[in-house]
């Protein structure tokens, strides 16, 4: 179990002014959370006796982070956070996050990042998200209407959801959502996650059953939760095919929707195919000199921010916990 902080009076300070809508900070602004995960890696060496490092080491993703920010930072409080940010921002929080294997990691970790929607309320957007906009809009369209959201991912699971007993090509998804804080529907979804990780078992059957996305499925029905569709985040083409990752290493165009809120990058399976591996490391500067189509948006992105030297400044609101 984790120890308590010795002093938190920083961690007040932050949770009173800085996340409760104080009129302090943020503007009263909604929340954009922002998690990364440190782990131990051999990507990039801190000398040549340590062969690891802890730090994120994927160079991409600071450029994601940076779109992300320069769309949104006008309209949003941004939070960068990581593991440690549970036990400093999430009431009773007790759980040794870093000490604790896989994959009960990524199930304690999708329950801090509910738990923190639930007391602070906000957008909650992967790392490796391109974003080609702001995302206010879906806020004032899901959210302000008092009602949470959850995006389409791709459906890699193995239970069929259709009556028919087909698999559907999409089924919604937590790694990107939003709600309001205190959230009745995001607090019976937090109590269903407690429950499933209590079992003492080490066991990935929720990951391939999709426990999680068939909760939210069925509170889709039931008209509790709002889903937006894959074609606004970039993981469905117009005409509603998957978008692979494939299709984001290749130089063929992607067919997407006009004018959609970004791409979704999968981090998680770049790191895992060896094929695909050298976009991980590849340094920021030489993104832009490969021929992937995704490489092309990321920079139409990056330069189409970089307009605010031409427009009135405006105030951005960023913090790292």
């Amino acid at each position: 179990m984790k120890q308590p902080f010795t002093n938190n009076d920083e961690y007040d300070l932050i949770r009173k002014y800085l996340l409760n809508d104080s009129p302090l900070y943020g503007f009263n602004k909604p929340k954009l959370w922002i998690h990364s995960k440190y782990e131990v890696n051999s990507r990039h060496w801190k000398s040549f006796q340590s062969r690891t490092s802890t730090d994120l080491n994927q160079p991409y993703l600071h450029l994601t982070i940076k779109t992300i920010i320069n769309h949104c930072g006008k309209d949003f409080n941004i939070c960068l956070i990581d593991d440690d940010t549970f036990s400093k921002l999430i009431p009773s929080w007790d759980i040794d996050l870093p000490n604790i294997a896989e994959p009960n990691k990524s199930y304690y970790r999708e329950l801090g990042m509910l738990k923190l929607v639930y007391y602070y309320g906000g957008i909650v957007v992967p790392n490796s998200f391109l974003c080609t906009k702001s995302l206010k809009p879906l806020w004032q369209d899901t959210v302000a209407e008092k009602k949470p959201f959850v995006c389409e991912k791709i459906n890699r699971t193995v239970s069929p959801v259709k009556d028919n007993g087909a698999k559907p090509l999409f089924i919604p998804g937590v790694c990107f959502m939003g709600a309001k804080k205190n959230d009745e529907t995001i607090k019976e979804l937090i109590e269903y996650l407690k429950t499933r990780n209590m079992s003492p078992h080490f066991s990935s059957e929720p990951q391939f059953n999709g426990d999680t996305s068939h909760w939210c499925l069925d509170a889709v029905q039931k008209g509790k939760i709002m889903v937006i569709g894959g074609e606004q985040i970039g993981i469905k083409t117009r005409t509603g095919s998957p978008i692979l990752l494939e299709e984001l290493m290749e130089e063929n165009y992607l067919d997407l929707v006009k004018s959609p809120y970004g791409i979704y990058i999968p981090a998680d399976e770049i790191l895992r195919r060896p094929k695909f591996q050298w976009f991980a490391v590849v340094p920021a500067t030489d993104v832009f000199q490969t021929n992937a189509v995704i490489a092309k948006h990321l920079k139409a992105s990056i330069v189409d921010s970089n307009s605010e030297y031409m427009t009135p400044s405006a105030i951005k609101s960023v913090v790292s916990i």
